[in-house]
């Protein structure tokens, strides 16, 4: 089996982290090499606070450029991060070999009363700006390999199920 690169987006409480360990854990039960990054971890390594656009895009190639350089050692790469630009998608699948771009889709009125990083509210307030999806335009993917739509009294494992699913189906092809 080659190695994958699985790239996990959504906006901000969207579940990304979540998702991305369950996936690294599921993988590690049938592969051996697998590095588990998640954007909040790697901003502190990168020592990023970054917030405007284009910052947002070079902090989300560097990640990229990480995910290429494990990939290309036969390492698989699960990252959950929000990178949800444009610039960036193109890049991701004309870069990395065997690259499954996962969309974790979540109506930004659930994301505001989920709130957990009291994000939305600081920004509803004027205390922050450049919230992604909010006052910072983001590009959703147009195709991704995997969409998985929140939905109201659905279970994280029934989403996460699906989402495997799905990645299951992209392997055998």
């Amino acid at each position: 089996m080659s190695s994958k690169c699985y790239w996990i987006t959504g906006l901000s409480v969207t579940g990304k982290s979540t998702y991305s360990n369950m996936l690294a854990q599921h993988l590690r039960t049938a592969v051996k090499k697998i590095i588990l990054l998640d954007g909040g971890e790697l901003s502190q390594v990168f020592a990023s606070e970054t917030y405007a656009r284009e910052e947002r895009i070079a902090l989300g190639m560097r990640y990229a450029r990480l995910c290429q350089l494990l990939s290309n050692q036969s390492v698989n790469v699960v990252i959950a991060c929000i990178g949800l630009f444009k610039e960036i998608h193109k890049w991701h699948r004309e870069n990395i070999p065997n690259y499954v771009k996962i969309f974790i889709d979540t109506p930004v009125d659930e994301l505001i009363n989920r709130d957990l990083k009291v994000l939305y509210k600081k920004q509803l307030s004027g205390e922050m700006k450049n919230i992604a999806g909010i006052d910072l335009q983001v590009d959703y993917p147009k195709n991704p390999h995997v969409h998985i739509k929140w939905e109201k009294r659905r279970s994280i494992e029934s989403m996460f199920d699906e989402m495997l699913e799905k990645c299951i189906n992209i392997s055998k092809k």
